[in-house]
């Protein structure tokens, strides 16, 4: 994110990062800040108080309260026109999905934040936005694309020093490259992470990490170091108050002491870890718990209270899941072996039979929900992509040119001194191609036709497919000759194309029509001279451009 220019916005700043480890102590300083501004705050300033608010409460395990209270963040900012605080919103919601275990919500998220940062061509928020939708990718079962977006964000934030990002991206990192069974490169992105942290001056973060260390040293057979770097997490976290940390370094801890045969003490931590994950609201853990924990019963005969924790696991799994997909699957499979190792409790050999085939049948469920949260997940960013691309060229569509001309004019609107202008161009007697050679030769046209257009289009300007043969260009701070210069371009491009390559005999051409923001009132007005001017161009003989008088 930029640097902060007010007391108020290094404030938040500092609190917003502050508030995944620290949580209780960032309410308390939320409310001093609040107090401070009195009772009738800035706009801005109060949807950054409820934001960062939210966001604690998420992290100390009020997951109710704080996801509406940053929802109400949300509709807030829409009315405010300042794309960075509604990526600050975005990206906020997408921690918190990701924290409460919803992946699908998570990458929604993430990508409206990624959306809002390419608008405002901000280096620090693209980079922030890439981290979020690492973290989306990850928790949806896309761990290798994950990893590819935290590298792109790692540089970016080592190079403007934003160093508690830095930390996160090598955490996630670590955390990634161990649930891909690569334990000595994890190892090495959390010690890169800790020595960041102890250079800086991070204790916080500094505990985080530690409770991350135990799995990759297990998988390593560091056994020793594994157990002092979880009890040394859970003392840390525990004091500091990181109800989400905490869980995570109990259930660390309780693998570290399960593998050392200390399986009492780690029934301990894992019952510690699933209380904890109770109180936030993370129904994925409290489930992944629950089962070990029902492990832990069978190896010491408790069987039971292992048939009760995978009870509660099942049902753990049946809300996480619509009802259709829970009476196919749940009903039929997990909940079949249930009923039968109720009956049979009284026979413990028949008891661990029907136990064991219960917990296999609930892998299998588990197995397939993933599979279908992953393609959940893949169809959200595909239709998101879809929605705003044409399907022929791969050019923006009409939405995407409506929403990108409003920006630009409430833009203009703030900054009265900015340039903008919009070209409306179309193919020259296009019917006849499509009645003289057929449809399909008709849509290789404008395939074609969009990438030359393309090719010359800068960064920063859109190009998009306005309908049939009509496109639309949209020119940011540009000056009108410059933009009549683009498309005299275009138009000579054009007509200098080898089209027979398509279809022997065919030839080309275009004629564009241009408006430059200084002569209209809105935007329907700017794009009725445009097509006026396009109107203009075919009537005085096709293939030229009219432009705005000089």
């Amino acid at each position: 994110m930029s640097q902060p220019q007010a007391p108020f916005d290094a404030a938040i700043q500092r609190l917003s990062q502050q508030a995944m480890v620290r949580p209780v102590e960032t309410l308390a300083e939320l409310d001093a800040l609040a107090r401070s501004l009195g009772a009738s705050p800035p706009a801005g300033s109060a949807v950054q108080l409820a934001r960062v608010r939210g966001l604690a409460q998420v992290y100390q395990g009020q997951a109710a309260a704080g996801l509406a209270l940053l929802m109400q963040a949300h509709e807030a900012a829409q009315a405010q026109p300042e794309p960075a605080l509604q990526f600050a919103v975005a990206r906020s919601l997408s921690m918190a999905q990701a924290q409460l275990g919803q992946p699908d919500a998570a990458l929604a998220w993430a990508n409206r934040a990624l959306e809002l940062a390419q608008k405002t061509a901000d280096p620090d928020l693209l980079a922030e936005a890439l981290s979020a939708c690492g973290v989306a990718l990850s928790r949806s079962g896309q761990t290798e694309r994950g990893l590819q977006l935290y590298e792109q964000a790692l540089p970016l934030f080592l190079a403007r020093g934003a160093t508690r990002n830095a930390v996160s991206v090598l955490n996630n990192l670590g955390i990634n490259l161990k649930n891909l069974g690569r334990p000595q490169e994890s190892l090495a992105r959390f010690e890169q992470a800790l020595a960041l942290c102890e250079a800086q001056g991070l204790p916080d973060l500094g505990s985080v990490l530690r409770s991350n260390l135990p799995e990759p040293l297990l998988q390593l057979g560091r056994l020793a170091e594994a157990r002092s770097a979880g009890e040394r997490a859970v003392h840390e976290l525990q004091h500091q108050g990181h109800r989400p940390g905490e869980a995570s370094a109990r259930r660390a801890l309780g693998r570290v002491l399960l593998e050392a045969g200390e399986s009492e003490a780690a029934r301990q931590q894992f019952e510690g870890a699933l209380a904890l994950y109770q109180g936030l609201g993370d129904r994925i853990e409290e489930a992944r718990i629950a089962q070990q924990l029902a492990q832990l019963h069978k190896a010491a005969g408790r069987f039971e209270q292992a048939l009760q924790q995978l009870e509660r696991a099942h049902e753990l799994e049946r809300a996480l899941f619509n009802a259709d997909f829970e009476r196919r699957l749940s009903a039929q499979a997990v909940g079949t072996e249930l009923a039968a190792a109720q009956h049979d409790a009284s026979q413990e050999r028949s008891r661990r039979r029907e136990m064991e085939q219960a917990q296999l049948e609930l892998m299998r469920l588990n197995e397939k929900l993933q599979s279908a949260d992953r393609e959940k997940s893949r169809l959200l960013v595909r239709l998101a992509q879809e929605s705003r691309t044409d399907a022929l060229t791969g050019l923006a569509n009409r939405r995407r040119a409506d929403e990108r001309l409003a920006d630009e004019w409430q833009r203009l609107r703030r900054h009265p001194g900015s340039r903008l202008s919009v070209a409306l161009l179309d193919i020259d007697h296009f019917k006849q191609v499509n009645d003289r050679f057929g449809h399909a030769l008709g849509d290789a046209v404008l395939r074609r036709l969009a990438e030359l257009l393309a090719a010359q289009v800068r960064a920063g300007d859109l190009l998009a497919r306005w309908g049939g043969e009509e496109f639309c260009a949209v020119f940011t701070d540009t000056e009108a000759a410059a933009a009549l210069t683009a498309c005299q371009h275009w138009r000579a491009a054009v007509q200098a194309h080898d089209w027979g390559s398509l279809q022997p005999g065919l030839s080309l051409s275009v004629s564009l029509g241009l408006a430059d923001a200084r002569e209209a009132n809105d935007v329907a007005d700017l794009l009725a001279r445009a097509d006026a001017r396009l109107y203009e161009a075919k009537q005085q003989g096709r293939n030229r451009v009219v432009g705005p008088p000089p």
